[in-house]
């Protein structure tokens, strides 16, 4: 009797690993079914070799109402497009869905080729060359192609954009930050006219020694544009951080009053420094509540 009631728990036992066993396959066979994860209303568009000579990739989101619209949308263009794009369509579309701000055709200016990343950065977003700093003597050989970027966005991708999606002429915004925030402020230096709003979230002032601050105070003796143009600018409280030597804070807040004082031009701003944010996590926070001050 002990052994046949043994031989049963056996046979129990191994009826019951053999389930478990077999759950797990089948669970396991679902899982693998799975698919990736895309937001709507996107697209990624390889663009031409510029005349630049670097190729760039275009990051896309048009909401459904623009696309039935009988007028253009406005449009906001971003850079660092691999972590700025997934923010500002879904952003977009959840405060558009809920009327804090208009429809937005969303445009995010990556690389096909994303193994270079501080090198991109460092060519496109400088806007003059300076042998140290930022991610070292190496990628800073190449610094200094701002103004080349800058050509690039003006001749070819903005006139692509609006050439193929309902993006307005009239209301463009473009956002960046850190060393796209630096980007973002020589925009508004050099081509005022290209941009309506400036969201320009933590710039690498301190960049070339500060030089990029004497750029924009001489901008507003020097260089004169009748049309207001609105710059919003952000920094978190935890970037000013003077033992590292970096005072973003205290950066932006010069240029800040440096644009409040403009003779030259016609600027309406607003800065904001928010609580508990550092360089890494600010962008999310800055571009929503920027987003909403230029179109709530």
């Amino acid at each position: 009797m002990n052994g046949a009631r043994g031989r049963h728990r056996a046979q129990r036992r191994a009826v019951a690993v053999f389930a478990v066993t077999a759950w797990l396959c089948a669970a396991s066979t679902v899982l693998a079914a799975g698919h990736a994860f895309s937001v709507a209303n996107t697209q990624v568009i390889d663009l031409p070799v510029s005349a630049s000579g670097i190729r760039y990739q275009l990051y896309v989101h048009v909401p459904p109402a623009c696309k039935a619209a009988k007028k253009s949308c406005p449009a906001v263009y971003l850079l660092d497009a691999e972590y700025s794009f997934p923010l500002v369509a879904t952003i977009v579309t959840h405060l558009a869905d809920r009327n804090r701000i208009p429809p937005l055709i969303s445009v995010a200016i990556g690389y096909p080729d994303k193994s270079h990343y501080h090198l991109d950065r460092t060519r496109d977003y400088t806007p003059f060359f300076h042998a140290e700093g930022g991610y070292g003597a190496e990628m800073q050989k190449v610094s200094g192609g701002g103004p080349a970027f800058l050509k690039v966005i003006q001749s070819e991708i903005i006139p692509y954009v609006e050439k193929h999606f309902p993006a307005s002429a009239e209301h463009r915004t473009l956002v960046g930050h850190s060393y796209g925030g630096l980007f973002a402020t020589y925009a508004w230096i050099d081509a005022p006219s290209s941009f309506e709003n400036f969201l320009i979230v933590s710039p690498s002032l301190w960049y070339a020694n500060g030089k990029p601050l004497q750029a924009l105070a001489k901008a507003c003796r020097d260089s004169p544009f009748a049309d207001e143009r609105k710059l919003f600018l952000a920094v978190g409280s935890f970037e000013e951080q003077p033992e590292n030597e970096r005072r973003m804070v205290s950066d932006l807040r010069a240029m800040n009053e440096e644009l409040n004082r403009c003779v030259e031009r016609k600027v309406a701003t607003r800065i904001e420094v928010f609580d508990d944010e550092t360089h890494a996590s600010i962008f999310p926070t800055a571009l929503s509540t920027g987003l909403r001050a230029f179109f709530q």
